[in-house]
């Protein structure tokens, strides 16, 4: 039975390569393909003569692809199709790199075409010449004959097996939810908590197999409110490879401070350490650790003790490792048993079945039994009911219950073959190279949904899909949702649109993806415990190659630059990441197939002119490195997708205006705008400043129809006229969310054409957020006022838009028209100086309110801004029935404001606001979680608060100085406040007013903050009764000394004093209570 299940085993290994050597071979053909086509319809080809050449190379790669189908069928049962497959990637592979060349060729002859330069059309170089030849008439129909010899047929694509859409958003996908596991985490939670609180130091580890969902639980335990509370400070730090105790040390500097530390000597790291957590009650995680050895635990206790910290900080540690560390660890430890068949049977449904929708009996009956197959182990649940999520016949889920990988003996070898079933099931051949090529990041890496797509997009594994009317882009990010969906991604994070713009993968799923590309992937860990360079010389074609450096080692570094460089490498190479690595200029004439460039930390300054040599570059990320300076032979990479540079550059070459191809370029600095004209590829462009000279014209902006995202216009001033202004085309360029317009200059001069400029750039009717500033004209053009767009021969509402932020618009006497915005959430006014309300209830005939959608309003600095709507009392009612949250900063004719309507609004937040006198009534508040008024001078008080607001958190009160006490019913309505901050009030007072009533705080205000005057020489003893305060800050006061009962406040962790002249370090330290962690005067600790 044995000999059979290792059969099983090697002949499911054998597979391995085949699968991801048809599936690249479809993918390389797929692309080669279109390039192909795209060259036979140019001139070009004509003129070199070989037109025909590339029609009869195009109908041999079809008849090549359509055998590929074939071969998929019969991999298992002819050895020959293996080493056909195995050919045919390695041609097809050097066929994409010859016709790539004369595509380059292509382009650059657009270039000098476009910049009106005569050129005689040259002839192919021989070399290439012989190439071109010899792939079309030799090796790729040699491999057709081949094909034919081994009995491969034409076919053509089987029925498409139904399945469901894949979702564009899901909800659940990025919330981790814990099943079955309520018992272990209250048993850790009391152990951090209770049990061993009196410990200098606890190591608790979490143990389990991959997949078993400790890194799950670590996170619930980590997020626990009682943890929140317990600990002053918290960290998270994912390991994953073994490293030394200075490494691990620095890597939890770095997880606090967020930067590395300046020594990695014991000595300098436990001082910086030190002045994170000393005196200081932490809680650090340690995700999948490596390091078993008891001694290596002894000593990290042991210098962890040294830091000084607070009695009972602990570590959470999750391993795989089941004899972790010492016999203290081994007592506290969380070994995680697998889950029980109902709890995973409630995964799997959830993830298998849409939301609301019951089984079908037979589904139900057969995913049962898949589930019982899965041994407890809840990633595999939840992946295997990802991928059939996707499938509603009931063959499909037969024949994964029936797979045989279900029957391998090592559990090890059965998980990761369970896991690649999701893998084997990708819909198409794209998805899983996408997936294989993920193996070039680290472990536990957050990988960023653009930058997958555009490095996928860099090797050509997705290509456009212009039947279904589908660019790159979006292709890529169909894949991406195919992988999110099948749970081979997770932890996802979203946007504010709820779009996924990260995500990770499990380590089981990196370990499939590096089983999977180990023939041409590399991804090596400098620092960890294995990153011996031995183990990676024995790979021939090193085709995607990833260096991570996490300490200093100038004997690796030395040994990886020679891998680096050495003929082969340099050959073959298509992506390099240098993560930290790299302290020499790169001499790039020898990476002849680099499609992908990503250097961070690098040293140099300046970028080498070979640089312009690699004629398939597609991507380069220079984003986190040193470089000030790019040479012209940059503007020669017309291939390259992808250009990520630092700020620090200054000058951008103008030789950068030939890189035709380029669709993203992320840059902070100042972009040329006489550059970006001719990328008429590019999707996103984050500014474009306008000058009064030829080139720098806004009507360079008129052919970027594909622009997408984010746009900023600033120097609208140099914009003559009208007409000038609508040859920016804004309007068709649909892709267009987020729109700001900038005037800079704020003169006579300039108030004269603002409007008839603005008039010319109508936005897209799909923008969603829109940004005007410094705009001086009295009224905004029609289409600003109606929120409308004039399109031939009617007006389009703008109705996707969210946020409006209009700013510096002084002269301006109206708003926009919101009324018919349904989406509309946020709304931001600041320096609008001649708007007195909000909208004039006389000039537009209605006292409905402001918008019915709106959640947010900010005002600031509004000078004569006196109403919301005119005629009617300040009330969040007449904003918005939805208004959740307020705020009002440096409005100084606001006098009154009037909350006696019920109203849902959640935050209030009045600052700076000199001329409010009353706050007549909150009566209508009941919702509010956060209300602040600061800095109001004249303020006189605050009446009619709501009979109870037990949802208000937190509470401030601040420098209102004419205040000369609180409302006597406050703690009666906010007797759940956790955040209470008040005074000082009026100077006229002999002490602080009393606090009468605010012992009905006791059990929920966590942080309280009392400021009063130098000659108030006490502070109110009402507080003396709190039994959960924890953070006590007294400020300003003339105290010459702690009172007595303060040192009996057991709950008290920080106790802070600032400019309390009549204090001194040795009165604060006697008088504080025992148990506080942070005692500090003046910012200094005592």
């Amino acid at each position: 039975m044995k000999d059979i299940l290792a059969n099983s085993l090697e002949f499911i290994l054998f597979l391995d390569f085949v699968n991801m050597a048809d599936a690249l071979v479809t993918v390389a053909a797929e692309a080669i393909l279109k390039k192909v086509a795209s060259i036979a319809a140019n001139e070009i080809a004509l003129a070199w003569g070989y037109k025909e050449k590339l029609y009869t190379l195009e109908g041999t790669l079809k008849m090549i692809r359509a055998k590929l189908q074939d071969a998929e069928i019969q991999k298992g049962q002819k050895h020959g199709v293996m080493e056909w497959l195995k050919q045919l990637k390695d041609v097809v592979a050097e066929a994409d790199d010859v016709v790539d060349e004369v595509h380059y060729e292509m382009l650059r002859r657009e270039v000098k075409k476009r910049d009106r330069v005569a050129i005689k059309v040259p002839s192919l170089p021989s070399l290439k010449k012989l190439k071109f030849r010899n792939f079309v008439e030799k090796w790729l129909s040699q491999i057709n004959k081949d094909a034919n010899d081994l009995g491969l047929q034409n076919e053509q694509p089987g029925p498409v097996v139904p399945y469901r859409p894949y979702p564009e958003t899901d909800p659940n996908l990025g919330e981790f939810k814990i099943v079955g596991r309520g018992d272990d985490e209250g048993r850790i939670i009391h152990l951090l908590t209770e049990s061993r609180k009196e410990e200098k130091l606890t190591i608790v580890p979490i143990v389990g197999m991959g997949g078993m969902g400790k890194t799950t639980l670590a996170q619930c335990v980590y997020n626990n409110p009682k943890i929140q509370q317990h600990f002053d400070v918290k960290a998270w730090l994912c390991v994953s490879v073994k490293v030394d105790i200075n490494t691990l040390l620095a890597k939890i500097y770095e997880s606090l401070a967020r930067e590395k530390p300046k020594s990695e000597t014991i000595v300098n790291l436990v001082s910086d350490l030190e002045e994170k957590l000393a005196s200081k009650r932490y809680l650090l995680v340690l995700d999948d650790v490596w390091d078993e050895e008891r001694l290596y635990w002894e000593d990290f206790r042991s210098v962890m003790i040294n830091v000084k910290s607070q009695i009972g900080s602990s570590i959470l540690v999750t391993t795989r490792k089941l004899n972790i560390g010492t016999k203290a660890m081994a007592m506290d430890s969380c070994p995680l048993k697998g889950l029980s068949d109902d709890y995973c049977w409630h995964i799997f449904k959830d993830r298998a079945f849409l939301p609301g929708q019951s089984p079908q009996p037979e589904l139900e009956e057969i995913g049962r039994d898949i589930v019982k197959k899965c041994c407890g182990l809840p990633l595999l649940v939840k992946v295997i009911g990802g991928m059939l999520q996707n499938y509603i016949d009931p063959e499909k889920w037969l024949s994964i219950k029936n797979s045989k990988v279900w029957d391998l003996e090592d559990e090890r070898d059965r998980v990761e073959k369970s896991l690649q079933l999701s893998f084997d099931n990708l819909p198409n051949s794209m998805a899983k190279q996408c997936f294989a090529y993920c193996s070039i990041f680290e472990k536990d890496t957050l990988m960023e949904r653009e930058e997958l797509v555009q490095l996928w997009m860099a090797l050509g594994l997705v290509q456009a899909d212009y039947t279904r009317g589908k660019e790159m882009e979006d292709v890529g990010n169909d894949i991406f949702q195919i992988l999110v969906s099948n749970s081979l991604f997770q932890d996802v994070q979203r946007d504010e649109y709820g779009h996924i713009t990260h995500c990770r993968m499990h380590d089981l799923m990196h370990d499939l993806s590096l089983s999977l590309s180990k023939h041409e992937s590399l991804c090596h860990v400098v620092g960890a415990a294995n990153d011996d360079m031995s183990r990676i010389y024995h790979i021939d074609h090193v085709k995607h190659l990833a260096f991570y450096k996490k300490r200093e080692d100038d004997e690796f570094e030395a040994e990886a630059s020679m891998f680096i460089e050495r003929d082969m490498m340099a050959r073959t190479l298509h992506t390099l990441f240098l993560i930290g690595l790299y302290e020499k200029n790169l001499s790039f004439q020898r990476f002849k197939c680099m499609r992908i460039l990503k250097l961070e930390d690098y040293k140099i300054e300046k970028l080498g002119d070979s640089i312009g040599e690699l004629v398939h570059l597609r991507y380069l990320d220079l984003l986190y490195t040193y470089i000030t300076a790019l040479p012209e032979s940059i503007g020669k990479l017309y291939h390259l997708q992808t250009l990520k540079l630092p700020d620090i550059i200054e000058q951008l070459p103008e030789s950068m205006r030939n890189l035709i191809s380029l669709r993203y370029f992320i840059y902070e600095g100042n972009i040329p705008s006489n550059i970006v004209g001719q990328w008429i590829l590019i999707r996103n462009l984050p500014s474009f400043i306008v000058l009064r000279r030829k080139g720098h014209g806004i009507e360079e902006l008129r052919h970027l129809n594909n622009l997408g995202g984010k746009l900023r216009i600033g120097g609208l001033e140099n914009v003559r006229s009208k007409e000038d202004a609508v040859k920016a085309d804004l309007s068709r360029k649909k892709n267009l969310y987020d729109i700001e317009f900038n005037w800079t200059l704020k003169d006579e001069a300039a108030k004269r054409n603002n409007e008839d400029v603005l008039e010319g750039l109508q936005p897209p009717q799909d923008v969603k957020i829109l940004r005007i500033n410094n705009f001086c004209g009295d009224s905004f053009p029609d289409w600003v006022t109606k929120m409308a767009i004039h399109i031939e021969p009617k007006w389009t509402p703008l109705d996707k838009i969210v946020s409006i932020r209009l700013e510096g618009c002084r002269n301006c006497l109206s708003l926009p028209t919101l009324e018919h915005l349904p989406h509309l959430r946020d709304l931001v006014l600041r320096e609008m100086d001649s708007l007195t309300c909000l909208r004039s209830s006389v000039v537009s005939g209605s006292t409905n309110p402001l918008s019915p959608s709106l959640r947010t309003l900010r005002l600031r600095s509004m000078k004569r801004l006196e109403k919301w709507i005119d005629g009617a009392t300040n009330s969040s009612k007449m904003i918005s029935p939805v208004l959740e949250k307020l705020g009002i900063t440096h409005c100084p004719k606001i006098i009154l404001i009037d909350e006696c309507h019920p109203h849902p609004l959640v935050s209030l937040d009045i600052f700076d606001c000199s001329g409010l006198v009353s706050i007549k009534s909150i009566q209508g508040l009941t919702c509010l979680l956060t209300l602040k008024i600061s800095r109001c001078d004249s303020l006189l008080g605050i009446t009619n608060l709501p009979n109870e607001c037990h949802s208000l958190k937190t509470l401030f009160i601040n420098h209102c100085n004419k205040l000369t006490s609180l409302p006597h019913e406050m703690f009666d309505c906010f007797a759940f406040l956790n955040e209470l901050r008040v005074g000082p009030f009026s100077k006229a007072l002999d002490s602080f007013p009393s606090l009468q009533g605010i012992e009905k705080l006791r059990n929920h205000l966590h942080s309280l903050t009392l400021t009063g005057w130098d000659h108030w020489e006490s502070v109110p003893e009402e507080i003396q009764h709190f039994t959960s305060l924890m953070r006590l800050r007294i400020v300003g006061f003339g105290i010459q000394e702690l009172p007595m009962w303060l040192t009996n406040m057991s709950s008290i962790r920080h106790l802070l004093f600032n400019d309390c002249k009549g204090l001194n370090k040795a009165k604060v330290r006697q008088g504080a209570p025992k148990k506080a962690n942070i005692v500090e005067l003046d910012n200094v600790e005592c």
